[in-house]
Order: structure tokens, then C-alpha cells, then sequence
């Protein structure tokens, strides 16, 4: 399913519902948006926040909560029984607000639970102790702590690269160590290009995590230009560097296991 398809779903199974005490002709309503929003409700119990769905369903004397508003979705077998349920006591439906909480739940949840795939196979080879760590670097993203985030993914990024290099000396000097990296990317990988990107990853992270480290005093041009991104944007550049992470990980554990190809 994809997004689109999501959202027709979400506006279809909106339309069902009774506003203004008129009754929608449910004999030509598609079942299936029902069950993709009663399916999406059923996967994702443990983050349903039953207080956003309060005052949406009403009756002339009371207002259905969303906490019964969500049993009755959960509970019922089909989109007839969902409708009697609730449009026998409370006839009334704020649409617009229904449509706006189901969006961003909806979405929220479906951007989870593909994220969670992409984590989980990004992951598969990863040992106990870096899984952590990186389930800890995920929490400040989702916290838009970005201080913290570029800081963890730099001080894991600065593990991995002295493990491979075998790093006796301390600290860790970056002309030093980049140099030595090239070096040995170069003698294990022949695609110029991967190493390229794997040297920019490298470089975007060291960037990021200077301009907006908590000890950075001065405004520079790159604070102001992270600023003036959006959450989106930032969370996309966030979950971008991720992933390279996790690829440059992959390959340095590959080269220490002597299984690169």
C-alpha cells in the first residue's frame, strides 16, 4: 500500500461517517477502506492515544470519548456494524477533525512501521552492543535533540573507524585518520565511487556534528542555513545519515572479516 492509497482510504472511510444527522448510503461504501483503518488501529494499539479521537462524535446531550470511539472500531465485524453503533447515540461527526487526527496517526504510523523494516535489515549483522547504540541515536531523532543525535552518530562513527584502522594513538586526529582510511578503503574496494561516498558520509557527519554540537558558541553561516530547514527537511537529513552509517559499518565489518567482494 502506498501513501496515496492510504489517504484515499482515511478520506473514504471519513465520508462514512454521519455528519449533520444525514446517513451516507453504505451499500455502495467500499469495505476495505473500514478494515485498512481498523487494521491500522489493531498493529498499532500500543500507540494509540485515545484522547485525540474525544470530541469528534457527539449527541445532543454527550460527546463520545475517543477511548469508547476506539472499542467500537476495534470491536466491530464490519463497516454496517461500526455505523449502527455509533450513529444511534451520537448522529453528529467533526469530520474535519477526524480526517486530521486519522492523518497524522495514520501516516505516523505507516512511516513507522516502514522505517522499522529498513532498520531491521539495515541492522541484521550488527552485534548486541551496536544495535543499542543505535536504537539511542534513533531516540534523538525522534526527540529532535539534534545535538545530541550528530554527537552519538559521530562518537559511533569514530568507533568503527578506529576498530578498523586497529587505532593505537589517542586522540583521534582526523587529518590522521582520514588519510589511513582512504588508504585502506583504496586497498580493499575497487569502486572509486563507493569510497567517494563513503568519504563524504564521513565528512557530512564531522559537519554536522560541529556546527551543532551544544559547546558551538558562534552563529555561522551553517547553523543558520539547519535552521532555516524545516523539521521535515532535518529529520530527513538525520535519517539520510543514518542509513550511510550503517552502510559504512557494514563495509568496515566486511573488510575486518575479510569477506568483501
Amino acid at each position: 500500500m502506498t501513501e496515496k492509497e492510504l489517504g484515499i482510504y482515511i478520506d473514504n472511510f471519513v465520508k462514512l461517517n454521519p455528519k449533520q444527522n444525514k446517513i451516507p448510503n453504505i451499500d455502495k461504501y467500499n469495505q476495505k477502506s473500514f478494515f485498512v483503518i481498523q487494521n491500522s488501529f489493531k498493529e498499532n494499539k500500543k500507540n494509540i492515544i485515545t484522547s485525540n479521537y474525544d470530541d469528534i462524535f457527539y449527541g445532543k446531550n454527550s460527546k463520545l470519548s475517543g477511548k469508547k470511539w476506539t472499542e467500537i472500531l476495534l470491536s466491530s465485524k464490519d463497516i454496517l456494524q461500526y455505523h449502527k453503533k455509533i450513529r444511534d447515540y451520537f448522529p453528529f461527526c467533526k469530520q474535519k477533525k477526524l480526517i486530521k487526527t486519522l492523518l497524522d496517526d495514520l501516516f505516523f504510523w505507516f512511516d513507522k512501521n516502514i522505517q522499522k523494516d529498513i532498520i531491521e535489515a539495515s541492522e541484521i549483522n550488527f552485534d548486541i552492543n551496536t544495535r543499542k547504540k543505535l536504537e539511542n541515536i534513533r531516540y534523538f531523532l525522534d526527540k529532535k535533540d539534534w545535538s545530541n543525535y550528530f554527537f552519538n552518530l559521530q562518537k559511533l562513527m569514530h568507533e568503527h573507524i578506529i576498530k578498523l584502522l586497529d587505532w593505537k594513538n589517542k586522540p583521534l586526529n582526523y587529518r590522521d585518520f582520514n588519510k589511513m582510511l582512504i588508504q585502506k578503503l583504496n586497498v580493499s574496494i575497487s569502486d572509486s565511487k563507493l569510497i567517494e561516498n563513503y568519504n563524504n558520509t564521513i565528512q557530512l557527519i564531522n559537519s554536522y556534528r560541529n556546527t551543532l554540537s551544544k559547546s558551538t558558541s558562534i552563529i555561522n553561516n551553517n547553523i543558520v542555513e539547519w535552521n532555516s530547514k524545516n523539521d521535515l527537511t532535518k529529520k530527513l537529513v538525520a535519517w539520510k545519515l543514518y542509513f550511510s552509517l550503517t552502510e559504512l559499518i557494514t563495509c568496515f565489518n566486511l573488510i575486518l572479516n575479510k569477506k568483501y567482494v
